[in-house]
């Protein structure tokens, strides 16, 4: 999915806004890139050429992953990225989409990234950690639980919400073992990278960020007022002014 808002501008204009201004938004766990359209308006009415797709495995069109991995989805960005022929393009990552974009990062020697935009991102995946959020991830808990959430999920990807739910947590618990993220990963990271987290945000500790900031030799926290760790309830417009302002910077 891609959402472009160019006005009457020369091609010397076009091929710069291309080059410079690309920011590809990428969605977090259990979503889909509809769930970005909100944050991504701000940016297509100040003509930023922006982007989005949906990982593997999710969506209505998505085909059944069998297993679910953090260097399966950067694959996915690498392939849109390079696809897409984007020259230094900034990421804007909600919750696992920010962990992939670093992951990229980390792990692509060649990645193209200029610089990450992360927000409720998760970075302890110990198991002490996770231990919460396993139950929330059992299909039938939340058939049984919480009708509604099941719907959503079904509307937003279909009869395959159960096993994305199933995978999602596999990965999880496997995360640290797998392909987690480490210290060393981060500090070898130099592009600019900021850790935004919402003032209310009840998954996301501020410890954890703070912490994962002084290991990047590039890194900001930026807090977000009133908002929840869920995107749909939080300050989209704060957000968005905040990325402006800090792409504006760098």
């Amino acid at each position: 999915m891609r959402y472009n808002k160019i006005h009457a501008l020369n091609i010397g204009q076009v091929l710069y806004m291309a080059s410079t201004n690309s920011v590809i938004f990428l969605h977090g766990t259990l979503g889909t890139s509809g769930d970005l359209k909100p944050l991504m308006e701000y940016f297509t009415e100040k003509e930023y050429n922006v982007h989005c797709f949906d990982f593997s495995g999710h969506g209505l069109n998505a085909k059944e992953t069998k297993e679910f991995r953090i260097d399966l989805f950067a694959k996915d960005l690498d392939q849109f990225i390079r696809q897409n022929n984007l020259n230094s393009p900034i990421i804007f990552g909600y919750s696992m989409g920010g962990y992939v974009a670093l992951y990229h990062v980390a792990n692509y020697d060649d990645s193209p990234i200029k610089m990450i935009f992360t927000y409720g991102t998760r970075f302890n995946w110990s198991e002490k950690s996770i231990q919460k959020e396993i139950p929330t991830l059992n299909p039938q808990n939340i058939i049984e639980k919480y009708p509604q959430t099941a719907e959503l999920l079904k509307k937003k990807h279909g009869e395959q919400w159960p096993h994305l739910l199933r995978s999602t947590a596999h990965m999880m618990q496997h995360l640290e073992k797998l392909d987690g993220l480490t210290k060393e990963d981060m500090t070898d990271i130099t592009i600019p990278v900021i850790l935004m987290i919402g003032d209310q945000d009840r998954v996301i500790t501020s410890e954890e960020t703070h912490l994962t900031k002084s290991w990047l030799r590039n890194g900001i926290v930026k807090t977000i007022s009133h908002s929840k760790h869920e995107l749909e309830r939080s300050n989209l417009k704060e957000m968005a002014s905040t990325i402006m302002e800090n792409i504006e910077k760098f």
